[in-house]
């Protein structure tokens, strides 16, 4: 789906996919080569800024260190598209009148019963899924998605600070769509989760048959996790990372039993703060399949989809099967290349959302 703000313009041969997390900086480059899809670059960089830094500043250090890899990899290329998500960002799916060429000129009117932000705030825009019969009337099955505009300037500025075109600005979640297309056989049939746990927030999303038919962001995600078991296991930030992925959720009876035999209390300690959060996670990823399953839809959930630092906590796929009962795949945004690179396993998922960014000119374009 084109959900993006773009300039009226044809982009060059190359797009810089860069995902600017609270986290990390995610930076994913393609190229081609004898019309084949390659992958030029990739960059993982973590941000060490103070919460109560300024706003400015920050920007200002996001900018630097974007400038700096690319620079340090003698990447040319200049534009860029990146993505929003959060509290800011809101999707919806209507029924609207079937005005066709009119509905751009009537967007306002027609969203602003479904945008709880005041419209002056936000860039609107919005796709037209399919035509629709509603109590007798013709609509449009439309998605709608507004923005507030000062997180789309916020990331112009990073951006454009570091030199680069702003091309394109997506959402997470349809990045995300994006990368799914190339990932997922065409023939898979059922429904799909895509549920991409970072740092602040959890992306989700369902498709079915190629559409999106619910997207949300939970505000459940690593940070969550990492302040509950700072509290219980008083290690710092570096320490929890590591322990989430060293230690993980205890499972089966065999993987608790093993725990306790060998005192590990520290495993347990994990285990059980990891279990709690997801638990809170879980109860909000079943109100969204939920829903799903409430609009009569004829695909039930498949598998799913897991990307984000949040797929590197051990053993999450196997709760996730546990409590959801379908297959749970860790995504490898690159399973879709001929040849792949020595990319470290942690750092794959993470690299989900800027994969589907740089793909958006092969989708868009070609």
């Amino acid at each position: 789906m084109n959900f993006s703000l773009t300039k009226l313009m044809f982009p060059s041969k190359e797009i810089i996919g860069i995902d600017i997390g609270s986290y990390a900086i995610k930076i994913v480059c393609f190229g081609e080569e004898k019309k084949q899809i390659k992958l030029k670059d990739w960059g993982y960089i973590p941000l060490a800024i103070k919460p109560d830094t300024p706003a400015e500043e920050k920007k200002a250090i996001i900018a630097q260190e974007i400038k700096d890899y690319l620079k340090k990899k003698g990447i040319q290329a200049k534009y860029v598209a990146t993505s929003v998500s959060g509290n800011s960002v809101i999707v919806r799916y209507v029924k609207l009148p079937k005005l066709w060429r009119e509905l751009a000129l009537s967007l306002n009117v027609e969203a602003e019963p479904y945008i709880p932000f005041d419209m002056k705030d936000v860039n609107l825009t919005y796709y037209i899924l399919n035509d629709v019969m509603d109590e007798g009337q013709p609509k449009m099955d439309t998605v709608l998605v507004a923005a507030k505009k000062d997180i789309i300037k916020d990331k112009i500025d990073i951006l454009s600070e570091a030199g680069l075109d702003p091309l394109i600005i997506d959402v997470d979640s349809f990045a995300l769509e994006t990368l799914y297309d190339r990932v997922i056989p065409k023939t898979d049939n059922g429904a799909v989760l895509i549920l991409n746990i970072g740092h602040k927030a959890t992306n989700l999303s369902i498709v079915s048959q190629g559409v999106t038919r619910v997207v949300r962001d939970i505000f459940i995600a690593g940070s969550t996790l990492n302040k509950a078991a700072q509290k219980v296991l008083k290690a710092d930030a570096a320490g929890i990372e590591a322990l989430k992925r060293s230690k993980g959720l205890l499972v089966s009876d065999e993987d608790k039993e093993a725990a306790i035999a060998n005192m590990d209390s520290e495993g347990i300690a994990v285990s059980k703060v990891a279990s709690g959060v997801l638990k809170e996670l879980y109860a909000e990823v079943s109100r969204s399949i939920d829903f799903y399953l409430s609009q009569g839809v004829d695909h039930s959930i498949a598998r799913i989809l897991l990307s984000g630092g949040g797929a590197n906590l051990g053993n999450i796929t196997k709760s996730m099967v546990n409590e959801f009962k379908v297959p749970v795949e860790i995504t490898n945004p690159f399973s879709f290349l001929p040849e792949q690179k020595n990319i470290p396993k942690d750092i794959l998922p993470t690299l989900a959302v800027a994969a589907g960014l740089a793909l958006r000119r092969l989708k868009d374009w070609e």
